[in-house]
């Protein structure tokens, strides 16, 4: 089994990450991909500090920097009232060689890695081709739907970063609790410079309010709205164009007209996996956690999965007990999941979605507090970029 290449589910930024590295160590990997392409979702589009570190050793960072934006600030606004707090990543500069969060559409991060794996010859990546199932002994035996009819591949460790609704997930029979909320989200994308109407705006911006709270962000492609969409309204209505443009134009209170790229409705959900492996076949990225947006924080820890079990896999087949580096990887990367992704994340969504009159104030009232008080902001942006976490928890650190 030895011989045979590792597969990797999932063409997306996590499953990509995973083969860059290994592929880099010399170890072949064969990526499955249902789709005829790679991954072009664009939704997530933060790199946080302690994610570019991780990617430094793998000759990712410089061209991803060169295709994002730097955003040194973050801030947290209120829909009427303005800005009540701001977090500026300076206050890391000790701490971190990239004391900002870097813009970058995922897609754009997906496109470079696929780019790289095309010229490898350990990396072979097959398109519309769908895992059905798999069975383990002493591999994994993975049933795979392709164009020309079934194929079994034969692996010494399937990777699972198949997404929400992973076959790998289901096919082990893991819990995935927690909750789904009510309201859909839409993310709305226009090149308009949205700082025009808002000055002082960040390119980093959580906007409180009761009834709909906002995210804008920038990447180098557009401006971006994130806002939420009620239960009862049908997706007709929340993606009627008249609709978006009345909640752009009240947003940033102008009369203008905002061509839209792109738009998407979806769904959030809090979850994550019981566990992360059994036996040969392992979980990472959004096939083991999902989490809010707000933070961007899901795409950051997917990427983080994939260094962790890269780097097992690596120490796995130069003679490191299995057992033991994949109960670590396991243990420690559910821990973030729950201690600090879903953690932060529905921190900054309850601070946004409050209705409450008098906590919102208070809670709007203590995040100003911790953004004026550069010892305490300094941790929190140490959270909140993801390096705490690494520095606690550890990336590929010995059992």
């Amino acid at each position: 089994m030895s011989q045979h290449p590792i597969v990797i589910v999932g063409a997306g930024p996590v499953g990509l990450t995973a083969a860059t590295i290994l592929t880099q160590a010399g170890l072949p990997v064969i990526v499955v991909e249902k789709s005829n392409a790679p991954s072009r979702e664009w939704r997530a589009s933060t790199f946080h500090a302690g994610t570019l570190e991780l990617l430094e050793p793998y000759g990712i960072v410089e061209e991803l920097m060169s295709r994002g934006l730097l955003s040194e600030k973050v801030q947290y606004r209120d829909r009427k009232n303005g800005l009540y707090a701001e977090f500026d990543f300076n206050l890391l500069k000790n701490d971190t060689k990239y004391p900002f969060r870097l813009q970058c559409s995922q897609a754009t991060y997906v496109q470079f890695l696929f780019e790289k794996l095309k010229k490898r010859a350990n990396a072979e990546l097959r398109f519309e081709a769908e895992i059905t199932g798999f069975t383990q002994n002493d591999g994994v035996t993975v049933s795979v739907k392709t164009p020309n009819g079934m194929e079994q591949l034969q692996t010494p460790y399937l990777l699972g970063a198949d997404g929400a609704r992973s076959v790998v997930r289901k096919t082990l029979g893991f819990a995935f609790d927690g909750y789904t909320f009510e309201e859909r989200w839409l993310l709305v994308g226009t090149p308009n410079a949205l700082d025009q109407y808002i000055p002082g705006l960040a390119y980093v911006n959580y906007i409180s309010d009761p009834e709909q709270f906002l995210f804008m962000l920038r990447v180098p492609e557009a401006w971006r709205f994130l806002y939420p969409v009620p239960p009862e309204i049908p997706d007709e209505v929340a993606l009627n164009m008249d609709n978006i443009q009345r909640t752009m134009r009240e947003a940033l209170h102008t009369t203008d007209h905002f061509p839209v790229v792109e738009n998407t409705l979806y769904r959030i959900h809090q979850r994550v996996a019981e566990n992360f492996y059994e036996g040969r076949a392992i979980l990472l990225g959004d096939a083991a956690h999902l989490n809010s947006p707000m933070g961007g924080l899901g795409l950051n820890s997917g990427i983080h999965d994939a260094v962790d079990l890269s780097i097992r896999l690596i120490r796995i087949v130069n003679g490191a007990d299995r057992k033991a580096e994949l109960d670590k990887y396991s243990d420690a990367r559910r821990r973030v999941a729950v201690e600090y992704v879903k953690s932060i994340s529905e921190k900054n969504t309850q601070v946004v979605k409050e209705t409450d009159p008098e906590h919102r104030i208070k809670l709007q009232r203590e995040m100003a507090e911790l953004a004026n008080d550069p010892v305490r902001a300094r941790q929190w942006l140490l959270r909140s970029a993801m390096i705490a976490s690494i520095r606690e928890q550890g990336i590929g650190d010995a059992p």
